[in-house]
């Protein structure tokens, strides 16, 4: 059984500017199998917005979580994400581009976990020696770019792994939290970030109180001192009891 908790908070350079928090996540728990989806809108597009949510929505609705998806189902359900944006462009008289997100997706169910990306985020989960990343950050060409959903050559920078293994802890997150959640020095997962985070889900409150915590958390002064980008997070736990919550000690 899955404690699932997620969100979305607008960075505070965007609450400055008047611009929209630009990431969208989702995720439900089906059987035994958690599905979730996130999406970064790219900052420099106009309704990026309106592509992050049309292709997390698309993705949680069309993906089966029944039986461990193929390399070629979990393509398919990215391709079908990036159809809905392009619907969504076109229903708004936009460009692609002007849509552009990130997209980032895991299935998890008993014995196998399934992981896709494009552009930068993270994906994380339990492993043997500690936390694993499904995949590094790809950043684009230049500087503070990366790759988007809406490219055209998006396929080309699709990643996608499956592991036959029991996961009994996710967390995906866009790249607002990447400073907090990766040692960029080692190449390597914070692990002191998410270990309270964790601890938190599977011994805390139920999602509704955990929700409310996490989204405080996003939005707190530890946090927004280090990053002033929009921020998500999603965290899911196969649940075991006893234990109270702190979620502040994840910036400790």
């Amino acid at each position: 059984m899955w404690k699932l908790v997620f969100g979305s908070v607008q960075g505070t350079s965007h609450t400055q500017s008047g611009m929209p928090c630009q990431d969208y996540c989702s995720g439900l728990v089906s059987g035994t199998t958690v599905m979730a989806a996130c999406a970064d809108g790219a900052g420099s597009a106009e309704l990026s917005q309106l592509g992050s949510k049309a292709a997390v929505d698309r993705f949680i609705k069309v993906a089966c979580g029944d039986a461990e998806p193929t390399k070629e189902q979990l393509e398919a359900w990215v391709d079908s994400a990036r159809e809905n944006l392009l619907e969504a462009a076109s229903e708004t008289g936009s460009a692609p581009r002007q849509l552009a997100c990130t997209f980032l997706a895991a299935l998890v169910g008993d014995g196998w976990a399934a992981f896709a990306q494009i552009g930068d985020g993270v994906i994380v989960f339990d492993g043997p020696a500690g936390y694993e990343l499904a995949f590094w950050p790809e950043n684009g060409e230049y500087a503070n770019t990366t790759r988007f959903l809406s490219d055209e050559d998006y396929r080309q920078h699709l990643r996608v792994e499956i592991i036959p293994r029991q996961v009994s802890e996710l967390a995906v997150l866009t790249d607002g939290l990447q400073m907090l959640a990766l040692d960029l020095a080692g190449a390597r997962v914070h692990d002191r970030f998410f270990a309270p985070l964790f601890k938190a889900v599977r011994k805390g409150p139920d999602e509704t109180v955990l929700q409310a915590l996490l989204l405080e958390f996003m939005d707190s002064k530890r946090v927004n001192e280090r990053t002033d980008d929009d921020k998500t997070l999603l965290l899911a736990a196969r649940i075991t009891p006893n234990v109270s919550p702190n979620l502040s000690d994840a910036t400790a």
